[in-house]
């Protein structure tokens, strides 16, 4: 690190998101290095990486670089996460922890065992809508958390049939280890990290295998689901240590609207968060938050509220966040090992109710 503050910072995984991260620490002014074995295919990118391009980790690791980005497939998490750190480097890894539990527990002891910096992509938290109804729950002012529901469903929004995305051996999994994941974390981030007394799941294959799959755009390519043997939904039902119960319904495809939404059931006030476009959403405010309560003043009535407040680009607030830890030398509270393996373990247990064979 330079006095002035300014980090070297690899990415390895020069794809959309290894890109997106790196132009928001470009423009923080730190120092970029890439790596990435298919360099031939990523066009003129070079200007983004002063610090320049490798096609192998290990060219990367021989540079002084204080930080590194990982945006690999998952399956790669592990090995280059643990190496980069018994290396003394940080690094921030894009969601999930790991392809599996296994590599994310090593992944989550090698960061305690080495002290150095691991955060987690898990960018929902530095919402500002969830933070503030994180800041209702915890103030007591919806009373006792009873029930939650979450739905995290896309119309049409396979990541890429037949890439990496479809394929258990690499990404772990289908919809629930890619967007199922956010809606764990969420549900921990406003619970408190509770533990998970009991878990029913089911997870299927509806749309994405379908040789009529029909789509109006796709995050990826469309290789017509030739390497496609995960899951595309999952429905489910949880018990919490502390009595609170949560549904969950998640889809890369449905039949109908998408939707990102969490129903707080509260004792004295309910909530609903819907924060489905607000990471696309252009303007200045948002209202995604609404409150419901009952009162008895001058009549019985019911009360609803809708919260007006700034719109924020969580990727940027988590990418600041990461290098201020590096900076400051000061372990991050947000986005923790700890927490991404709770989100982790209950990837497993799904998978581990529902046989994945059946997807082959």
């Amino acid at each position: 690190m330079n006095t002035n503050g300014q980090l070297d910072i690899g990415v390895v995984g020069l794809v959309t998101y290894g890109l997106h991260r790196a132009k928001i620490l470009e423009e923080f002014g730190h120092r970029l290095y890439g790596a990435d074995p298919s360099l031939e295919t990523l066009g003129d990118i070079a200007p983004k990486f002063e610090g320049g391009l490798y096609e192998q980790r290990a060219e990367l690791f021989e540079e002084d670089i204080d930080a590194l980005v990982i945006t690999t497939p998952n399956k790669f998490h592990e090995p280059v996460a643990v190496d980069a750190m018994k290396q003394g480097i940080d690094v921030f890894i894009e969601k999930p922890l790991a392809h599996s539990l296994e590599s994310a527990e090593r992944i989550t002891e090698v960061a305690a065992e080495t002290g150095q910096v691991c955060m987690i992509g898990f960018q929902s938290r530095f919402i500002n809508v969830c933070n503030i109804l994180k800041w209702y729950i915890d103030e007591g002012k919806l009373g006792e958390i009873t029930h939650i529901e979450a739905s995290y469903t896309r119309r049409r929004g396979v990541p890429g049939r037949g890439s990496w995305y479809t394929s258990d051996e690499i990404a772990g999994g289908g919809a629930v280890i890619d967007i199922g994941i956010h809606v764990f974390d969420l549900l921990f981030y406003f619970l408190d990290s509770p533990a998970v007394t009991n878990l029913v799941s089911s997870t299927r294959c509806d749309f994405g295998h379908r040789e009529s799959y029909a789509y109006l755009d796709m995050w990826g390519e469309d290789d017509e689901a030739k390497m496609f043997n995960v899951e595309d939904a999952a429905s489910g039902f949880i018990e919490f240590d502390d009595g609170t119960t949560a549904s969950i319904e998640i889809a890369w495809a449905t039949n109908a609207e998408p939707e990102h939404a969490y129903y707080i059931h509260g004792t004295e006030m309910g909530a609903r968060l819907d924060i489905t476009d607000i990471v696309d959403s252009e303007a200045d405010v948002v209202q995604m938050l609404d409150f419901f309560s009952v009162e008895s003043g001058g009549a019985d009535h019911f009360l609803d509220i809708s919260v007006t407040t700034d719109q924020n680009d969580p990727y940027r607030e988590q990418m600041r966040e990461f290098t201020e830890a590096v900076q400051t030398r000061e372990q991050p509270s947000i986005n923790t090992p700890e927490q991404a393996l709770d989100v982790q373990r209950v990837v497993h247990r799904i998978y581990e109710q529902n046989d994945q064979n059946d997807f082959i």
